[in-house]
């Protein structure tokens, strides 16, 4: 807890909110459902029986958070084995704030850039499949909200338009595909 009393002031000093540190597995579970921290600083060791490599496990099968491992091992079986969970960094202690921050500013930068290649691979596969069911423009329009993760009232919102008007397009696009909901419209047009 020390080594993360010192981690945490350095947070602190390059302008960064750091969350409470947690020392075991279910403690970081915890934390990550009450937090919902944007990155997370994973000590390889830790004293138990599961370790910072099993929480970065439970991370990426659970949420959508890069994390840097931490680690005064930098051995071939210890990195090899930290390679399997993808981490955003590998810090190797002890390590400098330059370090730190740089380690940080990679792995948030490089976790939004691929969020957004995905967000654009997926509109291009919605876009392809629109025109196979000759949607208006309109239509496409809203189905690239909807695909986005907005609700009707923020789409009609975004676009300037009724409410009633976005459930009336969305009611003709069911209609066009043989589906009814959003979601198994946004299934259909992935297929």
């Amino acid at each position: 807890m020390i080594i993360a009393e010192t981690i945490r002031l350095a947070l602190l000093k390059l302008n960064y909110t750091p969350i409470r540190a947690t020392n075991s597995y279910a403690s970081t579970v915890k934390m990550l459902e009450e937090e919902k921290p944007a990155l997370l600083l994973l000590d390889i060791n830790l004293n138990d029986e599961l370790d910072g490599i099993d929480i970065a496990h439970y991370v990426n099968e659970n949420y959508e958070i890069p994390f840097v491992f931490l680690t005064a091992n930098s051995d071939r079986s210890t990195i090899e084995r930290a390679k399997q969970k993808r981490p955003a960094a590998f810090l190797v202690k002890p390590f400098g704030n330059d370090d730190l921050l740089s380690a940080i500013e990679i792995a948030l930068f490089n976790h939004e850039s691929r969020k957004n290649e995905a967000m654009l691979t997926k509109q291009n596969l919605l876009l392809k499949s629109m025109v196979k069911y000759e949607l208006t423009a309109r239509e496409e329009e809203i189905m690239l909200q909807v695909s986005g993760g907005l609700r009707q009232k923020e789409i009609a919102n975004k676009l300037f338009i009724s409410e009633s008007t976005v459930k009336k397009h969305l009611s003709n696009l069911y209609q066009k595909l043989g589906v009814q909901s959003s979601i198994d419209a946004l299934n259909k047009l992935l297929e």
